[in-house]
C-alpha cells in the first residue's frame, strides 16, 4: 500500500545517548521539506486511504503552533489532493504561525481565514465552510489530528526498534495519539515497560485523558498499563527555554524533557526519551 511514496517517511529512527539518558529520534522520522514531526507516519497512511476512497479535498482548521498543517498540505500535494487550511487571524501573529504558514503556501494550499478562538469552535465554523464551499466529499480532518493510523504506525516503529532494555519512556503528550502508540507497542511485546506522559498543556479532564489513551492502545479495564500522566500547568502556547542536546519543540516536547531532567534520579533506568518533533 505504501509502496513509492511511503519511502518518504524514515523508519527505525535512531537511538542516541546524552549523559546517560536514551533519546527516540522521532523528529528524524519525516525528512525535509516535511516538518520534522512524527505524526506524519499515520497522517500519510490515513491520507492514502482517504485518496483510496475517492476523497480529493481535505481541510483542517489549525491552531498558532501546530506543524499539523504543515504536513498536510505538503502531504496532500504529494498526493494529487487539494489541502485547505482554515487560518486562524490574531491582532499579532504568532512567528510560528507566519512560518508555517509560508509552507502551507509553498506546497499549494487553499488558506482560509477564520477569526481566532477556541479551536472546537473554529472546527465547526471549519466543517460549515468547507462543505459549503466544496461539497460533502470534502474532509475536515480532526482537530490535532488523532488519528488510528498513527497509533498503528508508531506502534509498529516500536516493534522494529528493540526497546526490551528499557524500563521507563517518557514522552510528551498532547492529542495522545503517539502515547497510545507506545503503549500499543509495550502491550504488544510484553515488555516491563512504565511510561510517563507529559502534558503540553494543562488539562483539566486528566483522567478521561488518561483513560482514552489507554483505550485507544487496546488495553483492557482490568489489565491497565504502568502509565502515569502528568500536568504541569503548561498552557499551550507557554514556550519552555532550557538547554538541550538534540533538536526538541520548545512548545511540545522540550516541556516533557525539563521535567525529565528535573526527575531523573527518581525514575527507573534505563530511561527512553520519545523525542516526537524539532
Amino acid at each position: 500500500m505504501f509502496e513509492g511514496l511511503w519511502v518518504r517517511v524514515v523508519n527505525h529512527t535512531p537511538i542516541e545517548e546524552y549523559d546517560g539518558i536514551f533519546v527516540k529520534r522521532e523528529d528524524l522520522s519525516c525528512p525535509s521539506p516535511g516538518p520534522p514531526f512524527a505524526k506524519v507516519r499515520g497522517l500519510y497512511a490515513h491520507l492514502l486511504k482517504l485518496k483510496a476512497e475517492g476523497i480529493s479535498i481535505i481541510g483542517y482548521t489549525e491552531t498558532s503552533i501546530s506543524m499539523a498543517g504543515w504536513a498536510i498540505s505538503w502531504i496532500a500535494k504529494e498526493l494529487g489532493m487539494t489541502a485547505v487550511i482554515y487560518n486562524p487571524v490574531y491582532k499579532v501573529e504568532h512567528s510560528v504561525l507566519e512560518y508555517h504558514k509560508s509552507k502551507w503556501i509553498e506546497f499549494g494550499a487553499e488558506i482560509r481565514n477564520i477569526d481566532a478562538g477556541m479551536a472546537k469552535v473554529n472546527y465547526h465554523i471549519s466543517k460549515n465552510m468547507l462543505r459549503k464551499e466544496f461539497g460533502p466529499s470534502a474532509v475536515l480532518l480532526p482537530l490535532g489530528i488523532p488519528l488510528s493510523e498513527t497509533v498503528v504506525e508508531v506502534s509498529k516503529e516500536f516493534h522494529a526498534s528493540d526497546l526490551g532494555r528499557f524500563r521507563t519512556i517518557v514522552v510528551c503528550v498532547g492529542s495522545g495519539t503517539m502515547t497510545a502508540g507506545i503503549l500499543r507497542g509495550i502491550r504488544e511485546t510484553g515488555y516491563n515497560i512504565s511510561v510517563r506522559g507529559i502534558l503540553c498543556r494543562e488539562s483539566c479532564q486528566k483522567v478521561v485523558k488518561k483513560d482514552m489513551i489507554v483505550s485507544k492502545a487496546g488495553y483492557l479495564p482490568l489489565d491497565p498499563p504502568d502509565f502515569k500522566l502528568i500536568d504541569e500547568g503548561y498552557e499551550y502556547t507557554n514556550k519552555v527555554e532550557i538547554d538541550c542536546p538534540f533538536p526538541c519543540n520548545p512548545y511540545y516536547d522540550l516541556k516533557a524533557w525539563k521535567w525529565l531532567m528535573e526527575n531523573k534520579d527518581g525514575i527507573e533506568g534505563p530511561i527512553l526519551f520519545w523525542n516526537i518533533g524539532a
